[in-house]
């Protein structure tokens, strides 16, 4: 899927990329900011006891949440949702599976979490929703 990003987001980009050595693959801002790295780059770009991580976040003025890419939608997933039980998957929408008190902090508040890896998943793998069971 092609995805648009507007010059701000792209800014954004490159700083994390200059102040963390890694590639990022896709951004979302919003209240937080959301950075998918590439893959095998998730340690490069959170540095030794987070040091990397803490200065983008001092410099940005905002918290950042990081989520390595994969290739393969489910390992993606996998890397977001670390403890999900189950994934079923149907042409354009996933259904995951996760224990009962996982499952809040997944959706997040006012379903921000969710949104947000919702956009993820349909700008880099056209998959429409992802829902939690």
């Amino acid at each position: 899927m092609k995805v648009t990003l507007d010059q701000e987001t792209l800014q954004i980009m490159s700083m994390f990329q200059k102040l963390t050595g890694c590639t990022v693959v896709d951004s979302i801002a919003n209240e937080e900011l959301y950075f998918v790295v590439a893959e095998g780059q998730f340690g490069m770009a959170v540095g030794k006891n987070g040091s990397k991580i803490k200065n983008a976040e001092k410099v940005f003025k905002k918290q950042i949440k990081i989520f390595e890419y994969a290739q393969d939608v489910e390992k993606f997933i996998k890397n977001i949702v670390p403890d999900v039980q189950e994934i079923k998957r149907s042409e354009n929408e996933i259904i995951i599976k996760v224990k009962p008190a996982d499952r809040s902090k997944i959706i997040g508040k006012d379903g921000k979490n969710i949104k947000t890896i919702n956009r993820f998943l349909e700008r880099l793998y056209g998959i429409k929703e992802m829902k939690v069971k």
